[in-house]
């Protein structure tokens, strides 16, 4: 990571505009970190597990918050419009919650390592078709934030025994090969 953030760190303002597959990226990326904030938000009125909401907070914190405000810069100066999102959830006692709308703390991280990674899966499309520097820098530091952010969660979803995952293949004895 160190390499490409200094190959990165010496990139020279760019002299022509995003073309369009940049600026839909960026704009996707945007909208997608917004709307992983709000449900963020949602996700702290549901569980009172202290590491889950530590983590929750600190993905707030430190990766969505960050990246919002660094998109929201590019979008602004590259003259793209900023995409509507929905407001902040206000915080709210996770014990009003009511029993049968409630999450549980297993289907809380289940769906933040999904808004992990389909924050993931944004960053490397915006990868494949970019041709600015500034772009893939960009591109590049928050793929790297997400990927930490995503082995720190699939370790408490480990720990917890929330992680869902498929049966174990084993290859048939009999099957025939071509």
């Amino acid at each position: 990571m160190n390499i490409l953030q200094s190959l990165f760190q010496s990139i020279q303002q760019p002299t022509t505009p995003p073309h369009i597959g940049e600026a839909f990226n960026c704009w996707t990326y945007y909208a997608a970190l917004k709307e992983s904030r709000v449900a963020c938000l949602t996700m702290l009125n549901h569980t009172n597990d202290t590491d889950l909401k530590e983590t929750i907070e600190h993905f707030i914190d430190e990766l969505l918050d960050p990246q919002i405000k660094q998109m929201t810069d590019f979008l602004r100066n590259e003259g793209i419009d900023i995409p509507p999102s929905s407001g902040d959830k206000p915080k709210a006692n996770e014990r009003e919650v009511p029993p049968g709308a409630k999450m549980t703390d297993a289907e809380i991280a289940n769906m933040l390592i999904v808004k992990v990674n389909g924050l993931l899966l944004l960053c490397f499309m915006g990868l494949f078709s970019v041709l600015r520097d500034d772009i893939a820098g960009m591109f590049y530091n928050f793929q790297g934030h997400v990927m930490l952010q995503s082995y720190t969660l699939k370790k408490l979803m480990q720990k917890r025994g929330w992680m869902l995952t498929p049966p174990l293949y084993y290859a048939s004895k009999d099957s025939s090969r071509s």
